[in-house]
């Protein structure tokens, strides 16, 4: 019976319905915290985040190459500046500028709760990159394997995966630049499949974050 509630625990469909249940959970809180459900959800991702880095010790504590953390730091500006140069290209064409509500809500909550940057740069991204990059596609690619009576290292069936995963990943931000997000993602779950570790998508997502808030605070 251990053993079985050991590999639950371990499984992605824990990893997927704990994110969501945290969700929901700071959601239904609001009427009592009011406006610091932002910092409830950030403590309640955080006791997840340590939660998963426990059971899955081996592999996200193990000793990493210094090449692959460098990729990942290098790959993570990459996404940035390729985001940036999008941006800019869409501005230019269309003459308009949305600017990203998400975003925007980021950079509030951290100018109101200063310790929110922790929950931006290392919470968020190491959380999402567990459960969306590596669980939910993992969860996706295999419903879709057996749907199409295929099988779940098809290239094609990955791809399908890969773009639900980002579609569900840019809906729940709740922003009005959802293909930014869907890009995003796409992105991340390229170096994850390609790097076959974890931890260089998370280095990449953590890097971009970082770089993103830098440029909106301080320019």
């Amino acid at each position: 019976m251990k053993h079985k509630t050991y590999l639950f625990l371990r499984s992605d469909g824990f990893t997927v319905i704990s994110y969501f249940f945290c969700l929901l959970l700071a959601t239904s809180l609001v009427p009592v915290v009011g406006s610091k459900v932002a910092l409830v959800q950030e403590l309640l991702l955080l006791g997840l985040l340590l939660v998963l880095i426990f059971l899955h010790r081996s592999t996200l504590l193990r000793k990493m190459d210094r090449k692959l953390v460098l990729k990942g730091f290098l790959w993570g500006l990459a996404s940035l500046i390729v985001e940036g140069l999008i941006i800019i290209s869409i501005i230019l064409i269309t003459k308009v500028s949305i600017p990203s509500q998400n975003t925007s809500g980021v950079v509030t909550a951290i100018k109101k709760y200063p310790l929110f940057i922790a929950y931006t740069i290392l919470i968020a991204p190491m959380v999402e990159e567990l459960v969306f990059r590596d669980s939910f596609f993992t969860i996706c690619s295999k419903y879709l394997a057996r749907l199409l009576k295929g099988k779940n290292k098809n290239i094609w069936i990955n791809i399908l995966a890969a773009v639900i995963t980002a579609l569900i990943f840019a809906g729940l931000h709740a922003d009005n630049s959802v293909w930014e997000y869907v890009l995003v993602s796409l992105f991340f779950q390229w170096l994850f499949y390609h790097y076959k570790d974890i931890r260089v998508s998370m280095i990449a997502h953590i890097t971009f974050n970082l770089s993103t808030l830098s440029l909106l605070l301080f320019f």
